[in-house]
């Protein structure tokens, strides 16, 4: 009888274990698709740079307006830059999050 009650108690706790692995797992991949989703790329020519936004054209003729913060990360040539670097008519490839309404922000920048 303790030899059975000794079993009951470890098959309990490995399926306890294997539930929490499960659902961890789960959660995880439900958030992936989200990101997703949350996201853009767009690539054109730079219309207007300043210090906070950017605003390209893309070969459709149509506008796009992404804001720059502390966490966007710029590179030129393969190499860490800043707004100011990016001049008028450079060729760039943005991603970007989507924010509230039609609000974007640079997560990255790369001129090309």
């Amino acid at each position: 009888m303790a030899r059975m009650s000794r079993t009951l108690k470890l098959g309990i706790g490995l399926i306890a274990i294997l539930s929490f692995v499960a659902i961890s797992a789960i959660g995880q991949t439900s958030q992936e698709p989200q990101t997703q989703k949350d996201s853009v790329t767009v690539s054109g020519k730079v219309a207007e740079v300043t210090d906070t936004s950017l605003t390209i054209v893309d070969d459709q003729k149509a506008s796009h307006t992404f804001a720059i913060d502390a966490k966007t990360k710029i590179s030129k040539a393969g190499k860490h830059a800043k707004a100011a670097d990016i001049k008028a008519d450079d060729a760039v490839v943005v991603e970007a999050r989507k924010g509230e309404g039609d609000a974007m922000t640079a997560i990255t920048i790369k001129v090309t």
